[in-house]
């Protein structure tokens, strides 16, 4: 597929992921956990099994996600800005915002200095549609309670708080039920945000998803 531009945003396009994006997916979950501050190193991502199964050997079955890169990168070349996918993980394996076996788990990321740009809202929207056309029903996340605007972004997108993450450092599950039958998540507690739902502001979400809180040191 090729770059497709985004709705306001004539020099920012999003693309497929591709396996030759697996450096910059690792960099995205980098930006994930360290959301506020800095608690990891790219060599602690790679080397922790729990944060590189996020990004590692992309193309398997169900991988699913989007980049978004600034088509006004030197000499031409279109520059990857963030990135949105999906993974599926087994239940021998969770990661942080696993709900069930069959439900893949988002992770979201934006650089530095391109966030509360509405990047994140087009490259999730992008994604969430090209999910349901792929015949996803569910999404899960996990999310920093403190991430105000990264809860804010899911909420507006229709995402809830289905209970406690697993991750430490405070964490909330939140589902995405894009199918119109029976059996669409409650919410469980009130994510510190959730109010936003009603809102008008979009802000990018430095980070969120389904990778380490950026409070773990694991």
């Amino acid at each position: 597929m090729g770059s497709t531009p985004t709705v306001g945003a004539p020099h920012i396009a999003v693309r497929e992921i591709t396996p030759a994006d697996g450096e910059f997916l690792v960099d995205m979950v980098l930006e994930a956990v360290n959301w506020e501050r800095e608690h990891h190193t790219r060599r602690g991502v790679l080397g922790n099994a729990r944060l590189s199964r996020y990004a590692v050997g992309w193309g398997r079955q169900g991988d699913l996600g989007l980049v978004a890169v600034d088509l006004d990168g030197p000499r031409g070349l279109h520059v990857p800005i963030g990135a949105a996918w999906l993974r599926y993980f087994a239940s021998s394996e969770p990661g942080y915002g696993f709900y069930e076996p069959g439900v893949p788990e988002l992770t979201l990321a934006i650089v530095p200095g391109r966030r509360r740009l509405g990047i994140g809202h087009a490259l999730l929207a992008a994604l969430i549609a090209r999910a349901r056309e792929s015949g996803v029903r569910r999404i899960s996340l996990s999310v920093a309670r403190d991430n105000e605007a990264a809860v804010r972004l899911y909420t507006q997108a229709g995402f809830v708080s289905v209970g406690e993450g697993k991750g430490p450092g405070g964490t909330w599950t939140m589902l995405l039920e894009m199918s119109d039958g029976e059996g669409a998540p409650q919410s469980v507690g009130s994510p510190p945000s959730a109010s936003a739902r009603e809102g008008t502001t979009t802000s990018d979400a430095s980070a969120s998803a389904s990778s380490a809180p950026p409070s773990t040191s694991s």
